[in-house]
């Protein structure tokens, strides 16, 4: 989901804030207006437009030969493929949705979702999700692309943040896998080891997307989210101890055991520092695994993960920071959107699923049941190589991810966290020693409250 370039990255941030400006000014497509809404059915063949946000080569051919495999399927339609980087995406879709000529399918992340959403540009997939089961789909994910009573996407895999840590230094210090925050501090020490090249737990606030991603991540295992999950009130700011607490400790674990230039590291900067070997523990996707294919084979058999735990012994965390990819339907005429679902029930079988999410392994873990129990899945190479890790990530991670601002469902405030850097700028503060923890929390609380309209 992430650019891997801080080029891209803030690219990605300038154009999500432009997205969103058109995206909140425009009114939803509708009869007259020139919108999507309008396309005309003339009754003749149909050739779907199918967009992805995948373009890297493997992940789009796979999607691309499933998707006409899937098309032929019914009489008369068939299927284009156009791969659509983030950092064009948000003004391209909003542009060619208000021009009438969007996407009938998009792959793409929850933010994406809740842009077309917004805008009005979407029509609702509940009757493709009971079609296909439900009960397939890991919950969480369908509640991350909710909104008013409606599912407006369907989840096609899963993406997940938790811990990465050596398993031979753990084995060498006698650490055990830490169940409190207390217990990973003292695990953090135990394994840093500045003279010799290895530091013990990196806490990396690149600005912009890394810090949130890091930061919520304590947020979540305290219990403190944006807007309280159920009710969809603003949250942040209800215990003001607790998210004061996850603040310092976040901190304090930078300050005790991480390397200092982290404080503005950006992903592929903590990935590629684990995966040479000068990490014993970081946050992460899981695109470790990739990488260390890549650069660093030994790592490989090193490689262990566990839940960022609660701050207690004994408690869970109260959830975890995570994403996904969906597939959202634009809205056309009922025949478009008809031939569009139909397409979309195809690709989820759970064969097809499963050669998706293979295409990045680990990385991407399926989001339903079906695909994570197919032989495809079970088979490749990687996911057998780590299967006791994808478990632990499949317990304990995927059913309790939250998106920041998209606690209760869909919600634009995700877009315009990652579209802004005050996070990133009030932790990096801190970590500079210029302000105080409960300082960066107050400076993030009053800028959250005034993008949330709380």
């Amino acid at each position: 989901m992430t650019p891997h370039s801080t080029r891209a990255r803030v690219t990605l941030t300038a154009a999500l804030a432009g997205a969103l400006v058109v995206a909140s000014a425009c009114s939803p497509p509708g009869t007259g207006s020139g919108g999507t809404g309008d396309r005309a059915d003339n009754g003749g063949p149909i050739t779907l437009n199918l967009w992805s946000n995948l373009t890297v080569a493997a992940q789009a051919d796979t999607i691309k030969q499933q998707a006409e495999q899937c098309a032929r399927r019914q009489d008369g339609v068939s299927v284009t493929l156009e791969t659509v980087p983030f950092d064009s995406m948000y003004p391209k879709m909003v542009t060619a949705f208000r021009a009438g000529n969007g996407p009938d399918i998009m792959n793409t992340i929850e933010g994406g979702v809740s842009a077309a959403q917004a805008g009005g540009f979407l029509v609702p997939v509940d009757d493709v999700v009971e079609a296909h089961g439900k009960d397939d789909f890991i919950p969480s994910y369908l509640h991350a692309v909710s909104k008013d009573g409606k599912t407006w996407a369907v989840p096609d895999w899963a993406l997940h943040q938790e811990v990465w840590y050596r398993k031979d230094l753990f084995a060498a210090k006698g650490v055990q896998v830490p169940k409190s925050w207390p217990e990973l501090l003292d695990a953090a020490r135990k394994l840093d080891d500045k003279a010799g090249g290895v530091r013990g737990f990196a806490v990396p606030m690149g600005s912009a997307l890394v810090a949130p991603q890091t930061y919520y991540q304590f947020l979540y295992a305290n219990g403190v989210h944006t807007f309280d999950p159920q009710t969809g009130e603003y949250a942040l700011d209800r215990d003001p101890a607790k998210a004061i607490d996850a603040t310092r400790y976040m901190l304090d674990l930078y300050k005790a055991a991480s390397p200092p230039e982290a404080r503005t590291w950006v992903w592929n900067d903590f990935r590629t520092a684990f995966v040479k070997g000068s990490l014993a523990m970081v946050m992460d996707f899981g695109a470790v695994v990739g990488l260390a294919k890549e650069q660093n084979p030994a790592m490989l058999d090193n490689m262990g993960v566990f839940a960022l735990p609660a701050p207690t012994a004994g408690a869970k965390p109260e959830g975890a920071l995570a994403g996904g990819y969906f597939y959202m339907i634009g809205k056309s005429n009922e025949r478009r959107q008809a031939a569009a679902k139909t397409l979309v029930k195809c690709m989820l079988a759970p064969e097809l699923s499963a050669a998706r999410v293979n295409t990045r392994p680990v990385f991407a873990l399926p989001a339903t049941e079906s695909a994570a129990k197919s032989t495809v899945y079970t088979s490749n190479e990687t996911v057998r190589q780590f299967a006791d890790e994808i478990g632990t990530i499949r317990r304990d991670v995927l059913p309790r991810w939250y998106r920041y601002g998209m606690e209760a469902g869909l919600n634009q405030l995700a877009g315009k966290i990652e579209a802004t850097t005050f996070v990133g700028d009030q932790l990096q503060a801190a970590a500079a020693g210029t302000i105080t923890a409960e300082q960066a929390f107050n400076n993030i609380n009053t800028e959250m409250k005034r993008l949330a309209g709380a």
